[in-house]
């Protein structure tokens, strides 16, 4: 566990040093080196993260081309070649990462004027992506995407949305955000939907199924298997009312403040209503599925990566140095807390010990 709080302790010093004189240059050398250094950790890692077991035995079993798998095609064309050709597992997850790291590195330097900030946010909430399953891979590859809506450039946008889906079928539920991005959304009507998509919950199971039916096969088992297991799917023992309120008090904090400061920002120009839309998307994902299922929030991921840039677009647009750091004190504060709770989560024996293939 030592080395999980070192690691933020690390990030957060040079975090304090790009928002306080680092030049733009210094920022992305030091943001390099940081996602190097866990890029290496995410494929030197061995037994730990979860789902290890579950992708370890598919690779395993993944002994010629084209098999019939219950996983996506790309997933599963990369671990028939690099079980045919290599044989390894560690060259699996090395791949994996290139890919991963490629795109998340990529789009944080595109979107966020703090990178280092970004990725300590990251670090926070799911360990920089070190410990990636396929959804992983795919929630970069649509945040990478985010620049295409920003160029209005449909096709590209098309094309990394099909990429994405190679990885995970869920990757479907970003193609909205082609047309919420650039909606002007007034700040009552945000918090309103919130508060009904909470009340509407109870409908929506019926809803997932309708829908599960209309897909049919692989679809409508998965819809079926996350509603009947509700809160034990997935090996999640916590009582509801816990879970739904450690997700309002985490997302509500960063989406309550970004509402405070959109007017700002706005005025200065600055591009963060997008962002701030496709959050507030998440937000409501998150609320509508919750209660009919805690692996159905998942669908909510690649929307709150929207997050890691909000966060340091504010703080950025403070130019009162008072207040800035106050602000970077409860920023720094809160990603301690959300380390925690991610680390002494349901998954603790997935992290800790952090082993390695040189144990």
């Amino acid at each position: 566990m030592i080395l999980y709080f070192l690691i933020f302790t690390v990030l957060a010093i040079f975090s304090g040093f790009e928002i306080y004189g680092l030049r733009q240059l210094e920022n992305k050398f030091f943001f390099v080196f940081l996602s190097f250094f866990l890029f290496v950790l995410s494929f030197i890692r061995w037994k730990t993260g979860t789902d290890w077991d579950a992708y370890n035995v598919f690779f395993e079993s993944s002994i010629e081309w084209n098999l019939e798998s219950e996983f996506e095609w790309g997933f599963a064309r990369i671990n028939e070649f690099v079980k045919i050709i290599f044989d390894n597992y560690t060259v699996l997850l090395f791949l994996s990462a290139i890919i991963l790291f490629a795109f998340q590195s990529s789009a944080i330097l595109k979107f966020s004027p703090y990178p280092v900030t970004s990725l300590l946010f990251l670090w926070s909430t799911s360990f920089g992506n070190i410990f990636f399953v396929r959804q992983s891979i795919a929630t970069v590859i649509l945040f990478f995407s985010i620049r295409y809506i920003q160029e209005r450039k449909l096709l590209k946008f098309l094309l990394m949305l099909s990429l994405a889906m190679l990885f995970h079928r869920t990757s479907l539920i970003f193609l909205i955000a082609w047309w919420v991005y650039p909606m002007k959304i007034r700040p009552i009507v945000m918090i309103l939907s919130i508060g009904l998509s909470l009340m509407l919950t109870v409908f929506l199971s019926n809803l997932m199924l309708s829908l599960g039916s209309v897909f049919g096969g692989m679809a409508q088992s998965k819809i079926q298997f996350y509603i009947e297991n509700g809160e034990d799917a997935f090996g999640v023992e916590i009582p509801m009312a816990q879970i739904i309120f450690k997700g309002f008090v985490n997302k509500i904090f960063i989406f309550m403040l970004s509402l405070y400061f959109l007017i700002l920002l706005e005025k200065r120009g600055v591009e963060f209503r997008g962002y701030l839309n496709l959050y507030w998307v998440g937000i409501l994902i998150y609320f509508s599925t919750i209660s009919i299922s805690v692996a159905l929030v998942r669908l909510s991921f690649v929307y709150d990566m929207a997050s890691i840039i909000i966060v340091p677009l504010i703080l950025n647009n403070i130019k009162k140095n008072d207040l800035r750091f106050f602000l970077f004190f409860i920023f720094i504060v809160y990603f301690l807390m959300r380390l925690y709770v991610t680390i002494n989560g349901v998954s603790y024996d997935s992290y800790v010990p952090f082993k390695t293939i040189f144990n």
